[in-house]
């Protein structure tokens, strides 16, 4: 049997039963399974945790990810809290020849074939 599948013997003889295990082995297959373990790299004593400071405010946070969300914040405009620009006033589009005003700019071309209608007669 060169290729495909082993065969049941050849499975039962190298597999390793949970009883051969140690108590040291058997703890760290537990925190596998159980989805406790690690999932950054872990610093060892020798190397600092790196810390990524905001240039904005000087907060520091521990990853490059919860700093760019927080210099997200930075740049919205705060409107929740009161202080801050009043909200922009809606863009009037005015007739230059009698001042009516409307607030689309399809409307104010409809307007202004009224006034082209009265000039040419």
């Amino acid at each position: 049997m060169a290729h495909g599948k082993r065969s049941r013997q050849q499975a039962e003889s190298t597999s390793v039963s949970l009883l051969d295990l140690d108590s040291g082995d058997m703890a760290r297959i537990l925190l596998l399974f159980s989805g406790h373990h690690q999932h950054h790299a872990h610093y060892g004593p020798s190397s600092p945790e790196r810390v990524f400071e905001c240039k904005t405010c000087n907060r520091r946070f521990p990853s490059f990810q919860a700093l760019g969300g927080h210099r997200a914040s930075h740049k919205k405009p705060r409107l929740a809290d009161g202080a801050g620009a009043e909200p922009p006033k809606p863009k009037v589009h005015g007739c230059s020849i009698c001042g009516l005003e409307f607030a689309v700019g399809q409307a104010l071309g409809g307007h202004m074939r009224r006034h082209r209608a009265v000039a040419a007669a």
